[in-house]
């Protein structure tokens, strides 16, 4: 699900930082990538780890579970392990926290995501062990992250007792965190002795704090005495969590965690034929691809202690630099549109701090190689244990040109170029270069498999570019792949398949093909209207979550926006957005849809999505309290300002106004009184249509009394399944349940269109039903004429249903209907197109 469905305002409200979450259908929480853990919390509920390329995912099972105080959790990792993706990090007892958590409901977040962002997210659906759920890309490295305040002149400093009962976790953490980033210059927690970065969550949460803990809250520079006044403030008001009396307070203990499994002994010899072999790695770059292996990997540099004089070795070392630095040159040349990644290199190669400290150890008696060598790695292992992300890539970068730079040094030629290599090959290495991807022209290669490196990489960064799938971090045995050897690599999943059958391959070969053959054409086709293949007209709109993502929806297909989910603008700030910059928003989105329509969602949020600046009481059961239209009645000057925005948004005809969680023709009515009268003030004459979602049981059963007032209606699956059967989306116990194929649900869907169409009212689906392919000739045979789909998905979409006939779908639609669960309606439906 995404954040915003957290029933937690620090997630809910990206405080903690950006990511997704998950309801757990398993007791145990493994490692969603590969990393090194930087702290299990004391209370055992949450891990974070950092991934090769710096991104510090914070790993959180259920909410409020911090008081448990470890009650129900088993940790198998200890702090500085290092894991891969799928190792198990912690174990729980699904039934003790369902008892006394407020909710299972598990985040994954990246925490430091000032240079990271977060897409791709999978939401809204179930997921199985192993399939990618979201994407973490790296992000600017032009500016260093604030260092901790020391102890200079200009240094402020207050001590502070720690008054809440868990510690600086989680929610307090993201509190504290975010209020010191308002200072520019550096601040830092003192604990205990250690030292934290007090805008990192991560820091702040490793400090391993508790109840009655004396920090020290210490910032340097203009406004120093201001800040740590302010934070030893909000220290001691709870950070938002209950202020305990230290006296009476008790913490649960929690025990050592398991030490983790033994380290891999030393590389074996190659795999032989014979026998299939399966590596996993992490995914990178999805994808699917067949081809013969390629080798690539770097033998190491021997280095020789004692120099020949530092005359000599400054020489040697400056003409390698100097080598190095033009290869770089030449890489950017060849690629401009990725040259910053180069010139990221080339200022490093160029720092005259490296420099002067391998002339130092030369002046020892050091050759060029170790001095320069011993320089490198010790900035790099500095560099990494730092919790901002741009440095620990800048570290991994290091470690590449200390390699560069050896083999110059040792006289070995570059590498065989990736551009030379044979067409379609699968290149595996230890890692990438940037430089290795600069002259590789697209189409050239197969798939890319690293033994080591992050997904986040500049080499990743060049290989998504190209389109080639990639795998990373697949371990010391992808050495063992030899030269030639057949290999299947599916980047979807993060695996390296060798020697598989020979029928797998062919058979993988052929679906590769015929995939990408029917996408491509499906792709050709998805700017035209879609239309059944008996002629029926069908609507495909896309959901768009931001105005960002309005282009790209209209290069995949989308005819329109059915949904544009206007919370992006409310969320993630401490006041409302103004109606100027709502306005400029819209018309933004409206833009990029070059004339097509634009459906716009009125704010929908409440008590399971706060927001900071909109005061509404605490609710036991938000998701059947104030939500939706309930809360822009409630604050009606909220919803004003939104709709006179959105009647600003030019051409006047282009958009339309959808009101969510509508349960009655009057709440509906009340909402076009409010349009008339800001259309009116506006001195606007053209009318605009206005929508009601229909999420709620009762509107689809009244929905012939709700079309009286509405010009359209819009069915919301996901929420009307929910209601509909009973299951809270948010309790693990039963969300894998909720499917919105229930022949109740489709029941429910068919009273919708049935009362729309007594008043000629169109019918749309704009939940996550319209995504499935599967449920498309359910809704069109239950009379629903427009869908609103993700972008991803709107190409084949289209091209699936122009494929259909109506009454085929008609028919199918009265089966299912007559069906006792969800899982037959699925077997019916693909009895009927196995193709699905």
């Amino acid at each position: 699900m995404p954040l915003e469905d957290v029933p937690d305002p620090a997630f809910a409200q990206h405080l903690v930082g950006d990511g997704m979450a998950i309801d757990p259908t398993a007791d145990e929480l493994r490692a969603p990538c590969d990393g090194v853990v930087l702290a299990v919390h004391r209370a055992r509920h949450a891990c974070t780890l950092r991934t090769a390329s710096g991104a510090e995912i914070l790993l959180h099972v259920g909410v409020d579970t911090v008081g448990l105080g470890g009650e129900g959790f088993t940790v198998h990792v200890r702090d500085g392990q290092s894991v891969r993706a799928g190792d198990r990090l912690l174990s729980f007892d699904m039934d003790l926290l369902g008892r006394r958590a407020r909710s299972l409901v598990s985040m994954m977040v990246v925490v430091n995501g000032e240079r990271y962002s977060v897409d791709g997210r999978r939401t809204d659906r179930e997921v199985a062990v192993g399939e990618p759920v979201m994407e973490v890309h790296g992000g600017d490295t032009a500016t260093g992250a604030p260092e901790d305040a020391g102890d200079g002149a200009g240094t402020e400093r207050r001590a502070v007792r720690l008054r809440i009962a868990h510690g600086l976790h989680a929610r307090p953490a993201a509190a504290l965190a975010n209020a010191a980033k308002a200072h520019a210059g550096p601040v830092s927690i003192l604990s205990g002795g250690r030292t934290a970065n007090a805008k990192s969550v991560v820091a702040l949460m490793g400090l391993g704090t508790a109840l009655g803990d004396e920090l020290s809250v210490a910032a340097s520079g203009p406004g120093a005495a201001s800040i740590v006044d302010s934070l030893a403030a909000l220290i001691d008001q709870g950070l938002g969590d209950p202020v305990v009396t230290v006296a009476t307070a008790s913490v649960a203990p929690v025990s050592a965690t398991t030490p983790p499994p033994a380290e891999a002994g030393d590389i074996a010899p190659p795999f032989v034929a014979g026998a299939e072999i399966l590596l996993k790695g992490t995914i990178a770059v999805p994808g699917i691809a067949v081809g013969s292996a390629v080798r690539l990997f770097r033998t190491a540099v021997p280095i020789v202690e004692e120099g020949r004089g530092p005359v000599v070795e400054e020489r040697r070392l400056r003409d390698a630099l100097a080598g190095v630095a033009a290869r770089l040159e030449t890489a950017a040349a060849r690629r401009p549109e990725h040259a910053a990644i180069f010139e990221a290199h080339r200022t490093l190669i160029d720092d005259p701090e490296l420099l002067e400290e391998a002339l130092t150890q030369m002046s020892a008696g050091k050759s060029a190689e170790s001095g320069w060598s011993a320089t490198m790695r010790r900035h790099a292992e500095a560099l990494s244990r730092m919790a901002d992300p741009r440095m620990a890539e800048r570290a991994a970068d290091m470690r590449d040109l200390e390699q560069q730079v050896l083999e110059v040094l040792a006289g070995r030629a570059p590498r065989r170029r990736l551009a030379d290599m044979v067409e379609g090959a699968i290149v595996l290495a230890d890692e990438f270069l940037p430089s290795d991807l600069a002259d590789v022209p697209p189409g050239r290669l197969g798939a890319l498999c690293m033994a080591q490196g992050g997904p986040t990489s500049h080499a990743v960064i060049l290989a998504a570019s190209l389109g080639l799938p990639t795998v990373v971090a697949l371990g010391v045995q992808a050495r063992r792949v030899p030269d030639g050897a057949p290999v299947i690599l599916d980047g979807n999943r993060g695996e390296l398949r060798v020697f598989p059958p020979p029928e797998v391959m062919t058979a993988t070969r052929d679906a590769v093909t015929l995939r990408a053959a029917h996408r491509a054409e499906n792709r050709k086709s998805a700017a035209l209207e879609c239309v059944t293949a008996d002629g029926a007209r069908i609507e495909v709109f896309a959901n768009l979550g931001r105005a960002a993502d309005a282009a790209g929806a209209v290069a995949e297909g989308a005819e329109g926006c059915g949904l544009l989910r206007t919370e992006f603008l409310f969320l993630e700030r401490q006041s409302a957005p103004t109606e100027d910059e709502q306005a400029a928003q819209y018309q933004e989105v409206a833009d990029a849809l070059g004339g097509r329509p634009l459906v716009i969602r009125t704010l929908d949020v409440g008590g399971d999505k706060p927001l900071p600046y909109l005061p509404l009481p605490k609710e036991e059961n938000p998701v059947l309290g104030l939500r939706g239209v309930r809360v822009g009645l409630r604050q009606p000057e909220l919803l004003r300002s939104q709709i006179r925005a959105i009647l600003r948004v030019t051409p006047a005809g282009a958009c339309r106004i959808m009101v969510p969680m509508i349960a009655s023709p009057e709440e509906l009515r009340t909402v076009r009184t409010m349009i008339d009268e800001e259309r009116a003030a506006l001195h606007r004459a053209e009318p605009i249509a206005v929508g009601a979602m229909i999420e709620v049981p009762a509107a689809a059963l009244t929905a012939d009394r709700i079309s009286a007032v509405a010009d359209f209606l819009s069915v919301g699956t996901n929420d009307l399944t929910q209601y509909a059967l009973a299951m809270d989306r948010g309790n693990p116990h039963v969300a894998a349940q909720l499917d919105a194929l229930h022949p109740g649900v489709l029941r429910l869907i068919r009273l919708a269109v049935t009362g729309a169409g007594r008043f000629g009212r169109p019918v749309a689906v704009c939940g996550g039903s319209a995504s499935d392919p599967m449920a498309a000739p359910l809704l069109l045979g239950l009379g629903v004429t427009e869908l609103s789909a993700t972008p991803a998905v709107i190409a084949d979409l289209k091209a699936f249903i122009r494929t259909l006939r109506l009454d085929d779908c008609r028919a199918v639609a009265e089966a299912a209907l007559e069906m006792d669960s969800a899982d037959e309606v699925r077997r019916l439906v693909t009895e009927r197109w196995p193709e699905l």
